[in-house]
């Protein structure tokens, strides 16, 4: 082969070389010319919800947003490969990712992220947040405006008891700005029947704020006595992990090891729960410690509070150093446990265990924790 050929040979395979990385690099190369050369002044943008119907969010960073912006021109002709800058309010949350390219339908999506309520920026406007789309060099953009709200708030009541029972608590929880809503269950079928009423429950709340334009995510949860173990066989269950609904958990005065008190209610009731409850029940010596971290759920906030004098939970029952919560006792009466009381059955009408409910001190502590972070359960090796 000639000095000639050789040469035609190499510039052939260059040219074909060439020619080949133009064809795979051909929209990164379009976008490029079309980004640096096209007069984006005559370009319009525009942002919205991929779910336009919503108004309103629950502002907690698992309850993320989907946002299309979409590029035309002013005859408008769908435009790729125009970078466009995404930016919330201040202190607001974040919009992820904060910069990205029309595809060749000319559209872009991002996800909003917003912070815990608790945590929204004290300088910024609590109650919404702006989200503003930007074509990248130019003035022109788009915004959407979410307003933000808490978490809702769920009572979950206990053995032989009606949502009734909150009543006090749910007027104050409310007058701070929260929404809250109370699960009716028949306490008497078992536990298990109790967690997915809770479960049931839970999807239909979201559906119904969806109705109203509300996007909700996760709840937070206050729970009393039986209501606790409803809360706590629901979340350690594997139907949680498809669900993920719960954000907190906030016991009040809960048998999380049995009481010894439901021995003396076997006297007077035949159900299921009353049996349940019994300290050496399976419930307490096989099921939990086989559900999702030994029965307490480790992605969930935790706040356990007792009355001190509670006549159907002991401090060892309502513990769970196991899992490193602390356990927080609040006086909300005088001692009841008495001879005569035990013997006659006085004792089950529990004053102090009801009475955690309707006291102003614990009122204030469940505010002060639903309006800040709680600790997470400790994993544990079963």
């Amino acid at each position: 082969m000639s000095v000639r050929q050789v040469r035609n040979r190499k510039i052939f395979i260059m040219i074909a070389l060439s020619l080949f990385l133009l064809f795979v690099h051909f929209r990164q190369i379009n976008a490029f010319f079309i980004g640096a050369f096209y007069n984006k002044n005559n370009l319009n943008i525009y942002l919205d919800l991929i779910n336009s119907q919503v108004h309103t969010i629950s502002s907690e960073p698992s309850n993320k947003v989907y946002l299309k912006a979409v590029v035309k021109d002013a005859n408008g002709k769908l435009i790729p490969h125009i970078e466009v800058n995404f930016e919330a309010s201040k202190g607001m949350g974040t919009v992820q990712p904060a910069k990205a390219a029309t595809d060749s339908r000319g559209e872009c999506f991002v996800t909003y992220v917003p912070e815990y309520y608790y945590n929204l920026s004290p300088d910024a406007n609590p109650r919404h947040v702006v989200i503003t789309a930007s074509i990248a060099g130019t003035d022109t953009n788009s915004t959407v405006k979410l307003n933000l709200v808490p978490a809702p708030v769920v009572f979950v009541h206990g053995y032989r008891e009606t949502a009734d029972v909150f009543d006090n608590l749910n007027e104050f929880i409310s007058s701070k700005g929260y929404t809250c809503i109370s699960l009716n269950y028949d306490s008497t079928l078992g536990i298990e029947h109790g967690a997915k009423e809770l479960e049931l429950f839970l999807q239909k709340q979201k559906k119904d704020f969806l109705s109203q334009g509300i996007l909700v995510n996760k709840f937070d949860l206050i729970t009393h006595s039986m209501g606790g173990l409803v809360a706590r066989y629901y979340s350690a269950s594997q139907n949680y992990l498809k669900n993920d609904d719960i954000n907190k958990i906030i016991f009040l005065s809960v048998p999380h090891k049995g009481s010894v008190l439901a021995s003396i209610g076997e006297e007077y009731f035949k159900d299921k729960s009353i049996k349940e409850l019994v300290p050496d029940n399976e419930l307490f010596v096989s099921i939990f410690p086989n559900t999702i971290n030994g029965g307490l759920n480790n992605s969930i906030q935790t706040g356990n509070l007792l009355s001190q004098y509670d006549e159907v939970v002991t401090n060892e029952s309502a513990a769970l150093d196991k899992w490193g919560i602390k356990t927080e006792i609040f006086n909300v009466g005088e001692n009841s446990f008495t001879v005569h009381n035990l013997l006659s059955g006085n004792i089950l009408d529990a004053p102090n265990h009801k009475g955690i409910l309707n006291n102003s001190t614990v009122f204030n502590r469940i505010a002060e924790m639903l309006n800040t972070n709680l600790p997470y359960p400790a994993v544990i090796n079963k």
